[in-house]
Formats: C-alpha cells, structure tokens, sequence
C-alpha cells in the first residue's frame, strides 16, 4: 500500500516540494520593521495557501507550525500575541515553552493557524476573481480581516469568525459566509 509522499516527492503536478519549508519566511530586512516583515510574510503564506494543493497543506500542518507565526498573525490582526494564543488553542505556558525549547507548536494549533490562513486565502481568491481591478490592486486585506475576524456574526449564530475557527466545521462555516458576502448576498 502506497503512503503519502515525504519530503522531496512530488506532487501530481510534477512540482518538488517539502512541507517542512511551507512555513519558511524569509529573514527580516536590515531596518524594516517587524510589522512590515510580518506583513510580508503573511502575504507569502496566503499565496502559499492559494497555489498550494492540499496535500501541500495537509503535510504542512502535520509537520508542525513555528512559534514565530503567532507573532506574525498578531501583527495582522492588531491583537496581543495572547489573543492569536488563544484563537489557535495554545496556552501561554506551552508557548513559552515550545518557543525556548525551538519547538513546533501542537497539531491543534496549526489546523486552526492554517484555518486562519484558508479565510484570508479565500478572500484574497474572491477579491481577486471578482473582475474589479482597482479594488483587487487597493484591498487593505490585513485590515478587513483584523476587523471582520472580531465581528459578531448572525450567520454563525452570534460568534466571531475567529471563535469559529476551533474545529473544521466551524471553518467551512465561515468560508461559506465569505462566499455568500462576495456572491452579494446577505452575511
């Protein structure tokens, strides 16, 4: 019986790929700042998630997410590291840990991190498809998503997009009302 490909196979497309790089950002520039590197850098994952195959994502998460990515999704949604801590199910004391030790944080953690990661990708895809190449070009996602991830939502029942992101279900639940937002119709 035939298993999933490892590191260095290749994927249907015939594309080389290693999943433990998936989550590589590229180092800081001398004088940027950490906001700006972090910007850059979740602009890089959401592209990654766009033109990935699951299968990509699937061996991404089960390889394990860095610490450094809280920082990173901290950055993007103006919170405290704390908040992205608890959106992804990390509690600060097995952060700090994993963080010195220069561990890969729990499963749980990046199905929830990459979750985060499929809504913006899901929403830059939309943006993007949508024919409107001036909104394309300007569309400030990491702002939208900053402020719609803490919007209380009818149509997920009263909870944020980011309380939802807790488990696979709650995921589609949230792509779905993407979708309908972007279709024109109501959230």
């Amino acid at each position: 019986m035939a298993g999933l490909p490892r590191h260095g196979a290749r994927i249907a497309s015939g594309a080389s790929y290693d999943p433990a790089n998936f989550w590589v950002a590229a180092r800081r520039r001398r004088g940027e700042s950490i906001d700006a590197a972090s910007r850059q850098t979740f602009a890089r994952l959401v592209a990654r998630v766009l033109r990935s195959p699951a299968l990509v994502l699937y061996e991404a998460v089960e390889e394990g997410m860095p610490t450094h990515l809280v920082e990173v999704i901290a950055v993007v949604m103006q919170q405290p590291a704390s908040f992205v801590m608890n959106m992804i199910g990390v509690s600060p004391s097995t952060f700090r840990r994993k963080e010195e030790a220069n561990q890969l944080l729990p499963d749980a953690a990046g199905h929830r991190a990459m979750g985060f990661l499929r809504i913006a990708a899901t929403l830059r895809r939309l943006i993007d498809d949508s024919g409107d190449q001036v909104a394309a070009a300007t569309f400030d996602l990491d702002a939208w998503l900053a402020r719609w991830l803490l919007e209380p939502l009818a149509a997920l029942g009263g909870r944020t997009p980011a309380e939802m992101l807790r488990n696979p279900e709650g995921l589609r639940a949230v792509e779905q009302v993407l979708e309908r937002m972007c279709g024109g119709l109501a959230a």
